[in-house]
């Protein structure tokens, strides 16, 4: 009998010393906000090969045919291709002869732009393209010329050509008086407004992609938001020269930092443009391209599926991800398009996260080690069902992750870990133990690991991933 309460009492210490059993609440009655099908985008940039970590990777020269390339992005499908960066405000479009000289490689011709509206048809995605907002403009007041825009737009009209929406300049808030940069948005509207007089198949327009400031969008929004459908803003956590990075990364104040950010422009375009919707147009782990072998492997993936589900919540229809290809934070190899870690992330969240997300409550036992975020399953699933996204940051304890008002019962499990055994900072990812890679061209199998629901959810050691509650009976996902 000692010897049975001593083993008990040793089991109960081993367990209460690897987990934390305290429960996540998750509003199952009312729904956050409903994002949309194309929240998970990506970009694709302007800079030339002779740009550290960009060589291969502008629009201009990318291989567009590359049957890898077409089917890897297809599988992310119906997200936003974005095409923007520093050097959009430099490009002419040659079209006709009526425009500033075209100087390569700033230029971009029309093959290589019907070319480019091709790709986004043949993979599902949609073409979110940036315009010069620099083009013809003297100084800082004085407004815009906007003839090459519009013989790029009319002629993308007359041949039929599908434009998902339209950016007007990229980082502009230095170069541009905000309230002219808002007028000029107003030019630019009219002038879509007339070239697609449908309504159905007219282009979006969103902007002005700049980074946060306060003041500038107080300034600006209240001139635009009559004429834009969407804000954009770029927000990167981290510097990629920074050379502690790789250890800020796996942190909760860290990924907290994205969470910051999305709320405080949620508060900002509330008050001044309430009617427009918000886009994330640029992120990443870190900015200055990123940082090789950092926020191209595992370790970004942290942050990556923490800011998914941080900005879906905080009310953003799309969250552009900085880039497909270009870079050092690409999810698609710049050389081989095979996929680093982060494109698994994001392909799975499409595929499990649904549009209908909801309120979490991490309990303080977990804040210095878990994030969660949780949605409405995919449609394919059951109703009432619910996906729980997941990161825990802490090297060496697990955490149990029950949720208030799940009884026991069937979930669908998917365990993201390095593929290289304590190394974080590997390119390699396994899917529930199983080593994600390419086979014949084609992606691994990407099923969930069904758990009959009797011991609970628990997160291992510096691992992130989703769980499908399968008999939640979330009255918000009904």
């Amino acid at each position: 009998m000692a010897f049975s309460l001593a083993v008990a009492l040793a089991l109960v210490l081993r367990f209460t010393s690897s987990y934390a059993s305290d429960a996540l609440e998750v509003n199952l009655n009312d729904v956050a906000f409903t994002t949309s099908p194309s929240f998970v985008s990506f970009n694709f940039d302007w800079w030339p090969n002779t740009s550290p970590g960009w060589t291969n990777s502008s629009v201009l020269v990318i291989d567009l045919k590359n049957p890898l390339l077409v089917y890897l992005t297809s599988q992310l499908s119906p997200g936003h291709l974005r095409i923007g960066g520093s050097d959009e405000d430099r490009i002419v479009f040659d079209v006709g002869t009526n425009h500033e000289p075209c100087k390569e490689p700033f230029c971009m011709n029309m093959s290589k732009w019907e070319e480019l509206v091709n790709f986004t048809q043949t993979t599902g995605t949609k073409l979110a393209f940036g315009i010069n907002a620099m083009y013809g403009r003297k100084n800082k007041t004085s407004p815009i010329d906007p003839s090459n825009a519009e013989a790029l737009m009319k002629y993308t009209a007359q041949n039929k050509m599908p434009v998902a929406a339209f950016e007007f300049g990229n980082e502009l808030n230095h170069e541009i008086d905000p309230v002219v940069y808002g007028k000029d948005f107003k030019t630019m509207r009219t002038m879509i407004n007339q070239i697609w007089p449908d309504e159905s198949t007219r282009p979006l327009l969103v902007g002005p992609d700049i980074g946060i400031s306060d003041s500038y969008f107080e300034s600006f929004l209240p001139v635009a938001g009559p004429y834009i459908n969407a804000t954009t803003y770029h927000v990167y956590s981290g510097y990629g020269l920074d050379p502690k990075l790789a250890d800020k990364i796996p942190t909760v104040d860290f990924l907290q930092s994205q969470t910051h950010s999305a709320m405080n422009m949620v508060s900002v375009v509330k008050e001044k443009a309430p009617n427009v919707d918000l886009w994330v147009g640029e992120s990443a782990a870190a900015w200055h391209s990123g940082q090789d072998g950092t926020t191209n492997t595992f370790l970004s993936g942290f942050w990556y599926l923490n800011a998914l589900g941080t900005t879906a919540t905080n009310k953003h229809k799309a969250f552009c991800r900085q880039t497909l290809v270009g870079g050092h934070y690409e999810l698609l190899n710049k050389t081989t398009y095979m996929p680093n870690p982060d494109y698994y992330t994001a392909l799975l969240y499409r595929k499990l996260m649904g549009q209908k997300m909801l309120d979490v409550n991490v309990p303080s036992s977990m804040n210095d080690s878990v994030t969660a975020h949780a949605a409405c399953a995919a449609e394919d699933n059951a109703k009432g069902a619910i996906v729980l996204a997941f990161v825990n940051v802490d090297k060496a304890k697990s955490f149990e992750l029950p949720v208030t008002g799940i009884a026991s019962g069937p979930r669908e499990e998917y365990h993201l870990t390095t593929g290289e055994e304590g190394n974080y900072r590997s390119h390699k990812v396994m899917l529930n133990n199983k080593l994600l890679e390419i086979e014949n061209g084609k992606l691994p199998d990407l099923s969930g690991m069904i758990n009959p629901g009797e011991t609970p959810l628990v997160a291992k050691p510096m691992s992130y991933g989703f769980a499908i509650f399968k008999n939640a009976n979330a009255k918000a996902c009904m």
